[in-house]
């Protein structure tokens, strides 16, 4: 996700004010914590260890309840570590690498898979042209194959907020699962249009919105599910400062996530406010 989150000299104090009364209100009404007779498998595809805090509370709430859930990042995030002194290559990828296990078992996920594409490189031209990508959609394919998801989350075609690499991973996984006829559920990460917190901070990212009548699936969670996905989010304390990783979370609770974790189908018709349970 994002280096230039980092530094909420206003999310800090307003965090909590923003965070407790409406993320209560979407927590109301999860589904219950019994779980699944067959496990259903949830695969998360991203570009940088952090990317998965978007739909933390989501993950959470399906692995609470006895899904498989795996993480899986096209990237070890190894060009930046702006809360440490560490330079560009394998010391941050090494730090990362651990971040990224932090947040999975914070989030009740299995062991998250790390690939070696470079970050910030994905889209870089090589000979033959677009090999890069052709190299990521082959891991990418074999990962899918072996974890067998009943649904796959990824970043929307807008990347969040834009960045080359989420747009990219996005592009390549529903490649993979747009060619097979008995597909898993792909569901585009979104933020509904309007919810956005009115914070300078957010503002200056440029996150892009989706209109509502698009996001028909939109994941409950309990408070646990919320709490599990912001001990997710402190895990990256190579990439924001102590006040970021407290708040940013919270926030997000009381705004883009005030009725669900938003999702919209990127292939087929979806439904519904259980990824373990989607209308299809």
């Amino acid at each position: 996700m994002p280096r230039a989150i980092g530094g909420f000299s206003l999310l800090a104090m307003k965090a909590l004010l923003l965070a407790l009364p409406l993320a209560a209100c979407a927590a109301a009404t999860a589904p219950a914590s019994t779980s699944v007779a067959s496990p259903a498998r949830i695969l998360a595809v991203f570009a940088h260890p952090d990317d998965e805090t978007l739909v933390g509370p989501a993950l959470a709430d399906a692995a609470r309840r006895g899904a498989h859930v795996r993480i899986v990042y096209a990237t070890q995030g190894d060009a930046s570590a702006p809360e440490t002194d560490l330079k560009p290559g394998p010391a941050i990828a090494a730090r990362r690498t651990e971040e990224a296990r932090c947040a999975s078992a914070a989030l009740g996920a299995a062991e998250p898979l790390l690939l070696d594409f470079g970050d910030g490189r994905l889209g870089e031209i090589v000979r033959p042209p677009a090999r890069s990508l052709a190299r990521l959609r082959d891991r990418l394919a074999a990962v899918i194959a072996d974890e067998r998801p009943d649904v796959i989350l990824t970043w929307g075609p807008d990347g969040g907020y834009g960045h080359p690499d989420h747009r990219l991973v996005t592009a390549v996984t529903t490649q993979i699962v747009a060619r097979e006829s008995r597909r898993p559920a792909l569901l585009y990460a979104a933020i509904e249009r309007g919810t956005l917190p009115p914070l300078p901070e957010i503002a200056a990212m440029d996150w892009a919105e989706t209109a509502p009548e698009l996001l028909t699936v939109r994941a409950k969670y309990s408070p646990a599910d919320l709490a599990a996905a912001g001990r997710a989010f402190a895990c990256h304390a190579s990439q924001y400062d102590a006040a970021s990783r407290g708040a940013l979370v919270p926030v997000f609770g009381s705004s883009i996530w005030q009725n669900g974790v938003p999702f919209r189908p990127a292939l087929d018709r979806a439904e519904g406010d259980d990824l373990l349970a989607l209308r299809r």
